[in-house]
């Protein structure tokens, strides 16, 4: 039986490169503790932290990094996406070996590939899995809501749903409708529509993590039955979260950024190819965090 008790805030993990575009392991150490202090319930290693851009030697040494900080203290979601179902079997098993509490997988990135192909994949990946698979509905490898309902109830390790395809509201909306109690929905998209997906049902959200504790703060004023001041909270911190928009590359610019500006990175790269912001950009950022009130934690 799969552990579906999942909830809350599991921010997706900034990966810190040197300007070399090597590993910076303590400051991946540093990252899990952060995390920790803004008071999230657990974290998550994917798109949104370059994994796509590790080596496979590089991905075993990040989870194991990530887990023996983490200490059991929170969960620790691994993305094992690949773009073949051998693959993913693989990184799904090596990912349990290291520790991992769940995975999350994506459909492959195969321009055109028909939905039966997409089903069978995830059905195929399921059957081999002894860890909680979250299926990530995203911009260019969209999950329908009827096939996100159909498989949960076809397999049970396929438990959860990051649903990311904007506008993501509809979705929750119809897949809590067709699904029911087989499957947890969470949001991410960087919180684009975070209390409309919390109104629908939301069991969590999985975000960028440089705004983590504020994340959590929203979360718990929700929970408690306080809507208007989850909302009015999140309406407030806008204007930074508007940052996360921007293109890929230049999203993973500004996280780590911010990261290195509330003393958790030493230094804020991403591994290249990856467009910078200009000069404007940063300028704003700066004015931003200073007129929020944004500091370390």
């Amino acid at each position: 039986m799969p552990d579906q008790s999942f909830s809350g805030v599991f921010p997706i993990l900034q990966m810190p490169f040197d300007a070399a575009g090597r590993i910076l392991f303590e400051d991946l150490r540093s990252e899990v503790e952060y995390a920790i202090r803004g008071g999230v319930h657990g974290v998550g290693i994917a798109y949104g932290s370059e994994v796509n851009k590790l080596d496979d030697h590089e991905r075993d040494e990040v989870l194991s990094a990530v887990v023996d900080q983490a200490g059991g203290r929170i969960k620790v979601v691994m993305n094992t996406g690949a773009p073949s179902t051998v693959q993913t079997i693989h990184y799904t098993r090596v990912a349990k070996v290291l520790g991992a509490d769940a995975v999350m997988i994506a459909p492959p990135l195969i321009a055109g590939i028909p939905m039966p192909l997409v089903r069978q994949h995830f059905i195929d990946v399921a059957e081999f899995s002894e860890l909680p698979i979250f299926m990530q509905d995203m911009a260019g490898a969209a999950m329908p809501p009827a096939l996100l309902a159909e498989l949960s109830k076809e397999n049970e390790n396929l438990c959860y749903a990051k649903i990311e395809t904007l506008p993501t509201p509809n979705r929750f909306t119809e897949t809590a409708e067709l699904a029911g109690d087989s499957i947890s929905m969470f949001g991410g998209a960087n919180g684009v529509f975070f209390i409309e997906e919390l109104r629908r049902g939301a069991k969590g959200t999985m975000q960028g993590i440089a705004l983590c504790d504020i994340v959590r703060k929203t979360w718990d004023h929700f929970q408690a039955g306080d809507e208007i001041a989850a909302e009015s909270l999140w309406n407030h911190y806008q204007p930074l979260v508007k940052l996360y928009t921007l293109a890929e590359g230049q999203l993973y610019w500004v996280a780590k950024e911010i990261l290195r500006r509330r003393g958790v990175f030493t230094e804020a790269f991403p591994r290249l190819p990856a467009v910078k912001p200009d000069a404007g950009i940063y300028r704003e950022l700066a004015t931003l965090l200073e007129r929020l009130g944004v500091a370390a934690i």
